[in-house]
């Protein structure tokens, strides 16, 4: 009767903040940071420290192929070269740097003066060294000497997100609401850098008349809900662009760039010569917390670094996840770092289905609330039986990853998960064996 019960109870879509501090609380710098090398899909960097190098914060540590740096985010000694597995669950290779107490590098040795904007070479080259990947430029996953750059179009869209998709991840509207003069910056530079790009901004619907005001004539301000139907990244820039990108195709090769509010920061500080990136901004959401809180901690941190500023634990969670409820990654350890994240969120109770054999009932709430038009209960039987090839015909490579689908599922079934399967399926037209250790076609 229970399972009956739950079939037909209404279930709201992904649960707002119920309060949060609106402080964003710089944390100290950690014993230790581990900084991986490898972002699949983003960029690749090769070490240009050793270990036993010593090495100042805002040092430049590892470089990609065309001149994308990640600098260290404290002082200290490299330990160890090592691999790990990232928040992504991705294996990555590592640098793992020892904290030894010895201040940064000065800006004045780090950066000779700020770079005029007027300059984009310089100021390419500027922001490349600081560890601010332009989102306009190659981002370095093309890193094999054999392999030849591809030319990228001209870019024609450039969309800052100073909200992000997930309704527990505060980190980009405090950033626009307290550091609105050097957003304001921001939008400049990018003006001049990209005179003939037309320039996109997200803000919070509830500040309109202020945001309106503040950024008119630096950028088209595009006011997103509370609610995260009305804030999935693809379907907001499908709106700035009348049309809709593939989600398996990089904005860039479209002429579109998309950066977050808080890298817009970052490209100022490069840009003036004040600060190398080395720090990240996190929100922390979830089960026992009166309020959500946002915290800035040096790249390379642990989650237990993390939990531990604000008197928590990891084992009094069922789940922690690297991002928010819907598009997160749970992990199965305290001392996975933390690098380009932007949200924790902490489960403290399990959610099973109510049948672990989970069987779809063709209730059809999937295919209405997905943002795309999936017919997603039938893509999901289809993959669940193995027919990969009957699939395509149901477009699922469109899907998002969004999550929506799975929180109104009554039965609770791994919906994002078999999506997931059957378009890397697709993408790789192969089968990893883990038995043999084969890949089977």
């Amino acid at each position: 009767m229970q399972g009956l019960l739950k079939l037909f109870s209404k279930k709201p879509l992904v649960p707002l903040l119920a309060d949060y501090d609106p402080e964003i609380h710089q944390l100290s710098d950690p014993d230790h940071v581990v900084i991986p090398l490898v972002y699949p899909g983003r960029v690749r960097y090769q070490p240009t420290v050793e270990v036993g190098d010593f090495v100042s914060k805002g040092q430049v540590i590892g470089k990609s192929r065309i001149g994308n740096c990640v600098c260290a985010s404290i002082s200290g000694k490299v330990t160890e070269m090592t691999s790990i597995w990232t928040a992504q669950s991705f294996y990555s290779a590592a640098i793992v740097i020892e904290n030894d107490g010895s201040p940064g590098m000065p800006a004045y040795e780090r950066f000779d003066g700020p770079v005029s904007t007027n300059d984009l070479k310089a100021a390419m080259d500027r922001l490349r060294s600081a560890g601010v990947a332009p989102p306009w430029a190659m981002s370095g996953r093309e890193y094999l000497e054999e392999e030849k750059l591809p030319e990228l179009p001209p870019v024609t869209t450039v969309v800052i997100t100073g909200v992000r998709q997930e309704t527990t991840i505060l980190t980009s509207q405090l950033l626009l609401e307290q550091q609105a003069d050097k957003v304001t910056e921001g939008l400049r530079c990018i003006g001049e850098l990209l005179p003939d790009a037309r320039i996109c901004l997200t803000a919070p619907e509830a500040h309109r008349n202020w945001a309106a005001t503040k950024f008119e004539g630096l950028a088209e301000v595009v006011f997103l809900p509370e609610h995260y139907t009305g804030r999935i990244e693809r379907e907001v820039v499908s709106r700035f662009l009348g049309r809709r990108i593939p989600n398996r195709e990089s904005y860039r090769f479209h002429g579109i760039a998309v950066l977050d509010v808080e890298y817009l920061l970052a490209m100022v500080d490069a840009l003036n010569g004040t600060s190398p990136f080395t720090q990240k901004c996190l929100t922390i959401s979830g089960s026992g917390l009166d309020k959500a809180v946002t915290v800035r901690f040096p790249l390379g941190s642990s989650i237990r670094h993390i939990l531990a500023s604000q008197g928590l634990k990891i084992d009094d969670y069922t789940r922690p996840v690297v991002g928010g409820p819907m598009m997160g990654f749970a992990q199965f350890s305290d001392t996975t770092p933390l690098t380009y994240n932007n949200g924790l969120h902490l489960i403290a109770e399990d959610v099973n289905p109510f049948d672990p054999l989970a069987p779809c009932i063709n209730c059809g709430r999937c295919t209405r609330v997905c943002p795309v038009g999936i017919q997603v209960h039938l893509v999901n039987r289809i993959i669940e039986f193995g027919e990969l090839k009957n699939a395509r015909a149901l477009q699922p490579e469109a899907c998002h990853e969004c999550g929506l689908c799975a929180d109104v599922c009554p039965a609770q079934r791994p919906i994002v998960q078999l999506l997931h399967f059957c378009n890397h399926e697709m993408v790789h037209g192969e089968r990893y064996n883990w038995i043999t250790g084969d890949n089977e076609s």
